[in-house]
């Protein structure tokens, strides 16, 4: 297989036959879920890697830049909202090359990033790139389909939070608030 290129785009910055990809390839990837025409599922991303194979978006991961507070002390994170790769590529390590390519630029901007974090079910994968599982007491607005349910606060349990170190601050398990929405 050619090697496939990645790119950092602004979501912002996105054209249209861009964002129509990303839709195609998150309605493969996740046919459970409605996007109607949208390219997230409950926010807009900041930023992506997008990768392309000859010109056809194979793989992307959604990217939210923002301040989270763990234990009383505001951490930045790159939060990882979703990896995916089209079905047919899968099992030939681009999920891994988009991982690591996120890790590149974190630890580039460290000054400005504390932490990657991200939720997931495939915690394996995640742990044979550095990643910690964590457990934490979390808070976070409720989205769903565009609506606000309001604050969710609970303990964690039933799925993975994992995170890896980036800049100079330490993580601690005990509380964490997402200041924002749940990935």
């Amino acid at each position: 297989m050619t090697s496939p290129t990645i790119s950092f785009a602004n979501e912002f910055q996105m054209e249209e036959n861009t964002k129509s990809e990303l839709n195609n390839l998150l309605t493969i990837c996740f046919p459970e879920f409605n996007y109607e025409g949208r390219t997230f599922f409950k926010q807009i991303p900041h930023y992506r890697l997008l990768m392309k194979l000859n010109n056809k978006l194979i793989g992307q991961l959604a990217i939210d830049y923002r301040a989270m507070n763990l234990n009383q002390t505001l951490v930045t994170v790159f939060g990882v909202i979703d990896l995916v790769i089209h079905p047919s590529f899968q099992k030939n390590g681009l999920g891994t090359k988009l991982m690591k390519e996120l890790e590149r630029i974190a630890i580039e901007n460290n000054n400005n990033i504390d932490f990657i974090f991200l939720v997931t079910d495939q915690p394996l994968f995640y742990e044979r790139l550095g990643y910690t599982k964590t457990i934490q007491k979390v808070t976070w607005l409720k989205i769903n389909q565009g609506k606000n349910y309001g604050i969710g606060s609970e303990q964690v349990d039933d799925c993975y939070l994992m995170y890896k170190k980036v800049g100079n601050k330490e993580w601690s398990d005990g509380e964490l608030d997402l200041l924002g929405y749940w990935y």
